[in-house]
């Protein structure tokens, strides 16, 4: 049985999971544009998606999906296209 999802599915699940206050875990690609950067594949667990940019506040607001680590409370940004694997169900692309 193929159990993987799209990343724009992905974001739905993220989406459903942060209004429930249910951190998951996730896996996906680093990119720092500004430095021309990766780290490769990062994992980030006990995490929930935050209110990103607008549109009127940055040119990456389409792509750019803002999350906190629960326990840091620290936010922190990825690039939710280049989503690799969420709670363990790969991403396909």
């Amino acid at each position: 049985m193929n159990n993987s999802v799209t990343p724009l599915k992905a974001m739905e699940i993220m989406r459903e999971l942060s209004r429930q206050n249910i951190p998951f875990t996730m896996k996906f690609l680093s990119l720092n544009e500004t430095d021309k950067v990766s780290k490769g594949i990062v994992e980030e667990k006990n995490v929930i998606l935050m209110q990103g940019y607008r549109r009127n506040q940055s040119k990456k607001a389409d792509v750019l999906a803002s999350f906190m680590r629960m326990g840091s409370e620290e936010n922190r940004q990825f690039y939710w296209p280049l989503l690799c694997e969420l709670n363990g169900r790969k991403i396909k692309p």
